[in-house]
């Protein structure tokens, strides 16, 4: 890649990167000071509103991650590579996602080493035919319990 490029990209990284710190930087407190007379209904929206925040923060620090190595990558002279096949990443690939690592028909693989470990307890689960039976199981076994509804509710 050229240097005129490199450039192109490299200012186009600090751009994201900037824009990413101007977005955290503008996070939002809750203005209650007591949970006390809210409705518990109001107090879990105001946790899901948490986790969102919380998870989107956490997509955020993923991707300055990203952002720092492939300047770093610009630095040694290996951006634009991808590290899996050592193939040059298609310029559109750069422009649309400037921290890509990887070709597209790579990233899969990349994605894979960085999937949670957890991940390998559940994996028959991302079989459809195992997910159904285990539906049906479950189903089964709450169907066996019955359910809390008196006479009167019938």
């Amino acid at each position: 890649m050229n240097e005129k490029k490199l450039s192109y990209f490299k200012d186009k990284l600090l751009k994201r990167r900037e824009e990413i710190l101007n977005n955290s930087s503008e996070s939002e407190e809750s203005e209650e000071l007591s949970n006390y007379d809210n409705h518990p209904a109001d107090q879990g929206t105001e946790l899901a509103e948490r986790h969102t925040d919380a998870a989107l923060e956490q997509q955020q620090r993923d991707e300055m991650a990203e952002i720092d190595e492939s300047l770093n990558m610009i630095e040694n002279g290996t951006y634009g590579t991808c590290i899996v096949s050592g193939e040059q990443i298609p310029e559109e690939r750069l422009e649309i996602m400037p921290h890509a690592k990887t070709t597209v028909e790579h990233a899969e693989q990349r994605d894979s080493r960085n999937r949670p470990v957890e991940e390998e307890v559940t994996d028959p689960l991302h079989d459809s035919s195992a997910r159904g039976s285990l539906r049906s199981e479950f189903a089964e076994e709450a169907y066996d319990h019955g359910s809390s509804d008196s006479d009167q509710d019938k």
